[in-house]
């Protein structure tokens, strides 16, 4: 590796350690580079990053154990806050490789197969964030919540939903993008 990369890289871990250390509030945008890979960043000793496996494999097996009393104690202890009265149903995914991310309020029902993703990976950056989700709020079956986005307390999204940008409190979003539902 030369040594501009390698002194690129050096400013990226640090960047990343920052942002994860922090509080979080806005997403983390990771810059590709032909002179590293971004798990060089996210997991510069090979350990953390067998770690995520395991924690992958986990979450992915826990999305279908049957009850949500069963899955919550398991994702909490891998980092997720979930509060009280909290129903997941089976096949919802929680991001595999940072379930840490996610905080979930009191009250709230996620519909079958949706997908809370922290991370996503594109041509040219990749991207982590908290996805928050207001107390009481409902997630349609399989809807999707991008990293970086706050869903408001007691607000609905609607089945097979994609959610790129925040719900304000008590709002209903649909389809794909997301958009405020129209009442006549």
């Amino acid at each position: 590796m030369k040594a501009a990369a390698r002194a690129a890289l050096a400013r990226w871990r640090k960047a990343w350690l920052a942002w994860y250390r922090g509080p979080r509030t806005t997403p983390f945008i990771l810059e590709r580079s032909d002179g590293w890979c971004v798990c060089d960043v996210l997991y510069p000793r090979r350990l953390q990053e067998f770690w995520r496996a395991v924690v992958g494999l986990i979450v992915f097996l826990v999305g279908w154990l049957p009850g949500s009393d069963f899955r919550i104690p398991v994702l909490r202890a891998l980092g997720a806050r979930i509060g009280r009265g909290v129903y997941i149903a089976p096949g919802v995914l929680f991001d595999p490789l940072f379930p840490e991310l996610v905080e979930i309020g009191d009250n709230v029902f996620l519909g079958i197969g949706c997908r809370l993703l922290t991370h996503e990976y594109t041509t040219t950056h990749m991207r982590l964030g908290r996805v928050v989700i207001g107390a009481g709020s409902v997630i349609g079956a399989w809807s999707t919540i991008r990293s970086g986005v706050t869903i408001g307390r007691r607000a609905m999204v609607g089945f097979h939903s994609f959610v790129n940008r925040d719900v304000p409190d008590g709002l209903t979003v649909v389809g794909t993008p997301a958009r405020p539902l129209r009442t006549q």
